[in-house]
């Protein structure tokens, strides 16, 4: 439970930075979809954790859902290429559905990267 609040945490920190420091985001079509439903939020930062707490939550659930095909079937090296993708895959649903634009790609790919390296060091010190 404390490792996949951990994960959690630094999976939604890491997903925040790269919000943060995207000087062109636009969430503007998320805020009236919010204001459609009589949910009006006046500041920036709630829309970007309700954001930041999507992504990793969609990650996780990924992870556990192809759990089975981890163990089966792929080798060491190639769990990288499944973080990454599984990361890629809950990211881009997640910016996609919520319609978020204008983030920076270069921190995209460093997100990327890090939760890739972070989520694959987690398996192994899980074991």
């Amino acid at each position: 439970m404390i490792k996949q609040f951990l994960k959690l945490s630094i999976l939604g920190l890491s997903n925040y930075l790269v919000i943060f420091l995207s000087s062109d985001i636009d969430i503007e079509q998320l805020v009236k979809d919010f204001e459609k439903v009589n949910i009006y939020i006046t500041k920036s930062n709630v829309v970007y954790f309700i954001i930041c707490s999507i992504v990793p939550i969609v990650t996780l659930l990924l992870i556990q859902f192809f759990k089975p095909f981890i163990e089966m079937y792929l080798t060491h090296y190639l769990k990288y290429n499944f973080y990454f993708l599984i990361n890629l895959l809950s990211l881009s649903t997640v910016y996609i559905v919520l319609r978020i634009y204008g983030y920076s790609r270069f921190y995209l790919l460093m997100y990327l990267i890090s939760s890739t390296l972070f989520l694959n060091l987690a398996d192994k010190y899980s074991r």
